[in-house]
């Protein structure tokens, strides 16, 4: 009895502990087909061309993870732009550009692109760019 006492006391302060960790909130994801755009707050984002998709597909090995770059137009109060996007590894001297735009408040964000390549490739391929607006905190 002494022995379960003492375990009891070793495992509840662990066990009160884990049910405070908060989780995050799941992403929602806006679709943005190739050559379409869609307006978010005021801020338009058009998804122009996919640079290049150097993806390594699922289920096969590859040395190099590879990456996509995309290129898009952020049209925000009348002011456009063009941004590159690099989702996946980037090379000595580049920077991983994610932000489409930003507040103070929030952001729109470039979170991956669809379709992941698969080892046997079908023609036509449909590209969605995937992007969230967050909250900065």
């Amino acid at each position: 009895m002494k022995y379960l006492l003492i375990v009891m006391l070793i495992l509840f302060p662990m066990v009160t502990n884990a049910q405070n960790d908060q989780a995050d909130p799941p992403k929602i994801a806006i679709k943005v087909p190739l050559d379409n755009s869609v307006t978010i707050k005021g801020i338009t984002v058009k998804f122009i061309e996919v640079v290049e998709d150097s993806r390594c597909p699922k289920d096969v090995n590859c040395i190099w993870a590879g990456r996509a770059i995309v290129k898009v137009e952020v049209d925000a109060k009348g002011k456009k732009r063009e941004e590159i996007l690099i989702f996946g590894e980037t090379r000595p001297g580049e920077t991983k550009n994610q932000i489409l735009y930003s507040t103070t408040d929030w952001m729109l964000k470039g979170l991956t692109l669809n379709p992941y390549p698969q080892a046997a490739r079908s023609e036509g391929t449909e590209y969605v760019l995937l992007i969230t607006e967050e909250k900065i905190k």
